[in-house]
């Protein structure tokens, strides 16, 4: 099917499946129905209102689309799931949110981009893989060299058995040639299996980096995101900036009027004061975990509050729903079993001052 008759149809299907927003007319002319979405002046008398099907989407004074209008808010922290969204970057999954009604979008870096800590990571994971390979590799050449040879030892006790001419020792050679032939073949078997596998492993191995690779180039240079809001709609983003020394990147959805976040100042919480991260870790849209503010580490914001992968990104929030931090996954969380870190948002504000006004 030629490429410009497969879009019409493509186009002529999206056309047919979106909601009509205003009132459409349908009249007869020659035996023929016919549609407009106003009625034709030498036909008024004979075309018929037809009804709407669907619901305008509300809009602002500024003529820009108002976002989540309905989505429910029965408490402030409700309410900040309805400015985090889920990023989906080239390489998986992560956290943002809303930080001004014209669409700016706080994440990490790392959602969108691959960072030095995270090349560092994967060189170690890849070195590692590779040198168990090539020890595998090693430890099957030398396991087929001891079959090779146990295959010549069995080859000349079968020839010794057939040239033996006492009755007696033949029969005992035979016997040991079966019992050995046996052995050979069960080990020569399993050596077979494991092999097979391990070459089958090996090859989706290096299938699976080289399409990580690939993928991972793709995203560092991409510039356009997608986003999943808390009512499940999914939109496209632009990269606005990303932060040369932290984890932190500044995403924009044009067009819309969004729910945006207040601040809260990091500095002025209290130890022991409830806190909530949200997130999509594992896919899981609008997720929350609470916890208390535990103190700060080396300039990250501490809780107990769990944040997961996936939770990369998204805000932390006081019970009255401001964020005062940027969820983020870092090493240092495996230290500490059951705490978690988060950017203080003032230093978001404060890179990228250009965008944002607090």
């Amino acid at each position: 099917m030629p490429m410009i008759r497969l879009s019409l149809i493509v186009l002529i299907l999206v056309f047919i499946a979106l909601p009509c927003q205003a009132k459409i007319y349908k009249y007869k002319k020659n035996g023929v129905w016919v549609f407009t979405d106003s009625p034709p002046k030498d036909e008024v008398g004979q075309s018929e209102t037809m009804e709407e099907s669907g619901r305008p989407v509300p809009r602002t004074k500024s003529g820009r689309t108002l976002l989540l209008k309905d989505y429910p808010r029965r408490s402030p922290v409700e309410a900040a799931t309805a400015a985090t969204v889920a990023v989906k970057g080239g390489l998986g999954y992560g956290s943002g949110f809303f930080v001004s009604t014209d669409g700016y979008i706080l994440t990490n870096k790392h959602v969108i981009r691959t960072t030095k800590s995270q090349e560092k990571q994967e060189s170690q994971v890849f070195n590692m893989v590779d040198d168990r390979i090539v020890t595998l590799q090693r430890q099957f050449t030398a396991e087929k060299a001891k079959l090779d040879s146990y295959a010549a030892d069995l080859k000349q006790l079968k020839s010794l058995a057939d040239r033996e001419r006492d009755s007696a020792r033949k029969r005992s050679y035979k016997a040991e040639y079966a019992y050995r032939l046996k052995k050979y073949e069960t080990w020569k078997t399993d050596y077979n299996r494991r092999r097979k596998k391990f070459d089958a492993q090996e090859r989706e191995y290096h299938f699976k980096r080289a399409d990580y690779r690939y993928k991972k180039s793709v995203a560092n240079l991409s510039k356009s995101f997608a986003i999943i809001l808390a009512d499940k709609t999914e939109l496209n983003v632009r990269l606005v900036a990303t932060s040369p020394t932290h984890d932190l990147a500044l995403l924009k959805l044009d067009g819309y009027k969004t729910p945006a976040l207040q601040t809260f100042n990091s500095r002025a919480l209290v130890p022991g004061g409830p806190l909530y991260a949200v997130g999509s870790p594992a896919r899981l849209n609008n997720s929350v975990t609470a916890g208390i503010f535990s103190g700060y580490e080396k300039g990250f914001v501490q809780t107990n509050a769990q944040i997961y992968p996936g939770n990369s990104g998204g805000p932390l929030v006081t019970q009255a729903g401001r964020v005062v931090g940027i969820n983020t996954f870092k090493q240092l969380t495996r230290k500490y079993e059951g705490l978690g870190f988060a950017i203080p948002i003032e230093r978001a504000y404060r890179e990228f001052s250009r965008y944002l006004k607090q």
